[in-house]
Formats: structure tokens, sequence, C-alpha cells
């Protein structure tokens, strides 16, 4: 692991404007991603963990403070800068999943390599399958969303958040919607990355973090808090 993190967040802050009122979502918030760690965030809901998630996943901009990524303040780039970011270096776990229903598994895989124009079709339907084969779906290549369990399509998910290789795993409730078993799968998968060298934040309520966690927070009332 490098000093240097991947990703930081110094002194961020999150408002919004609600019957002409300032709501402080998050406040003053400091966070880094080195890599090879894994960060769990807990928090009660509405606590501000999923608008965070969403800020560090470039999906949108704080009030205030910094976000840096490889170094490099991006707080001020345009939308079509922090797509491309997004692309290259990010991977979102949704806790909705959101798979496109009309597509096959394998399809929901690739959706991210089409920004990928010297990749071939072959290449990236042989990327995506052994990206549904190394999180155990290898037989559900070629099945819709809807005939998926929820731990399938969970893992469907991170399969896809994987496609672009990314240097950042950024995860909604992972194991939100899946069985024990499912839970157990999609830790080890987590366990993997980190030996890949991948940073990783989850956002959860699930206890079971807390002992798989390099560095475990608590966020309450948009304040966050370094427990371990």
């Amino acid at each position: 692991m490098t000093n240097k993190p991947l990703m930081s967040v110094k002194k961020l802050s999150k408002n919004y404007k609600l019957n002409e009122q300032d709501i402080s979502i998050l406040r003053n918030v400091d966070l880094e991603i080195h890599e090879g760690e894994l960060n769990v965030i807990m928090g009660p809901s509405g606590s501000g963990k999923s608008t965070l998630l969403s800020m560090m996943g470039l999906l949108d901009l704080p009030s205030g403070g910094e976000v840096q990524l490889m170094g490099k303040e991006i707080s001020s780039y345009s939308h079509e800068n922090l797509t491309d970011l997004r692309a290259e270096f990010l991977g979102f776990v949704f806790q909705d999943y959101h798979l496109v229903p009309n597509l096959s598994a394998q399809e929901n895989v690739s959706l991210p390599l089409l920004l990928n124009k010297e990749m071939t079709k072959k290449e990236r339907e042989e990327h995506s399958q052994k990206l549904l084969q190394s999180v155990g779906l290898s037989h559900r290549c070629s099945h819709f969303p809807s005939s998926l369990s929820g731990g399938e399509k969970q893992r469907v998910a991170i399969a896809r958040a994987l496609s672009n290789q990314p240097r950042i795993i950024l995860a909604d409730e992972p194991t939100g919607n899946v069985d024990t078993e499912t839970e157990l799968k999609i830790i080890e998968i987590f366990q993997q990355l980190k030996k890949q060298k991948v940073g990783m934040l989850i956002v959860t309520h699930n206890e079971i973090f807390k002992q798989y966690a390099d560095h475990l927070y608590t966020l309450n009332q948009g304040e966050l808090e370094k427990v371990v």
C-alpha cells in the first residue's frame, strides 16, 4: 500500500434547500481510500451514507469541500470529465442493482465495456463471461434479471462494477437483499479484491462487515467518526 490515497474527500459538505430552509446532510467529512483496503461506513437510515457515496462516485457534487481522485482535485470538473473519470477508475454497486431488465446477465456486465472502443464484441463477451464466472454465475450468463434471485442480481451488479477493472469500488448495501450463503460469497469477492489492491468503500447496516473492515466509520447526522 502506498501512502498516497486513491481517493479522498476533505471537509466535504452537502446541503439541500427545502421550503426555503437549508438542510445539512453532510458536514466536514474527511475520508481516504487507499489501495487494498476495505473501508466500511455504518449508520442509521437518513444519516447521509448514500449521499456521501454518490459524491465519491462522482454522481453528485458537494456543496463545499474537496474531492480528490488519484491526487487531483476534481470538484470543479465538468460533467463530461467526471463521466470519463468514473468510467476509468470507479466501479459502483447499487443497493437496488440497477440492472437493465431486457438485457441478459452477460449483456448487463458488458454495458460499461461499450465505452471501450478498442474492445471487439467477442472480447467484451469473453470478459463478461469470466467476470460472471468469478462471482459464481457462469451458468446464468444468458438469463434475464426477472429470472434471477436477489442474490444473483447483486452478484451480476458486482461483476458489472468490475468490468472496467476499476481502482476503486463503491458499494451501497451490497448484502442488503441476499441470504446468508450469498452474503458470505459477496464478502469473499471483496476479500479477493483486497488482494488485487482495489480500494473499497462500503456503506451498510450489516454488522458482519465490522470484522472485515480495515477502517470502520460511523456516520450520524451528517458527521463521520472513525471507529477503527
